[in-house]
């Protein structure tokens, strides 16, 4: 039998500044990231959270990633990111607040490694799917 394991990140706010910073540092230019006007004008509630910005939630959460890592017992200076994907539902703006829940699908051993795969799901404040990522994380010897 599969053991359970969920890990719930905390109610995130996502505040424009997170988002406008979040932009800057890739070097993302559209103007939906920064002024909400446009994003507006575009058809957005707010200032939208570019691609990847759920890795924001992961970090800079109360119930962040770090504890999922101990929850896991994996030592953070032996783990590898070994790939992660995106599924965009719903766009993520300034002002929601988003939840994740994250599961371990499945974990598999090869040459010494474990490799963890787990799939997170971020819901609005209107409980609606917003993102699903998909993420392995390897551990090394």
């Amino acid at each position: 039998m599969k053991e359970e394991f969920t890990h719930y990140y905390q109610s995130f706010e996502i505040e424009r500044g997170k988002i406008k910073s979040f932009a800057k540092v890739l070097g993302l230019k559209n103007p939906i990231y920064y002024d909400k006007e446009e994003a507006q004008r575009m058809g957005y509630r707010d200032v939208v959270a570019p691609p990847t910005f759920p890795t924001v939630i992961d970090f800079c959460n109360d119930n962040d990633f770090y504890q999922l890592f101990s929850r896991l017992h994996l030592n953070p200076e032996k783990v590898l990111h070994g790939e992660q994907s995106y599924e965009y539902l719903e766009p993520i703006c300034a002002g929601d607040t988003i939840t994740g829940t994250v599961t371990l699908e499945r974990m598999d051993e090869k040459r010494n490694m474990k490799f963890y795969h787990l799939k997170t799901i971020y819901r609005n404040q209107f409980k609606q799917i917003s993102v699903i990522s998909n993420s392995t994380l390897i551990q090394i010897p």
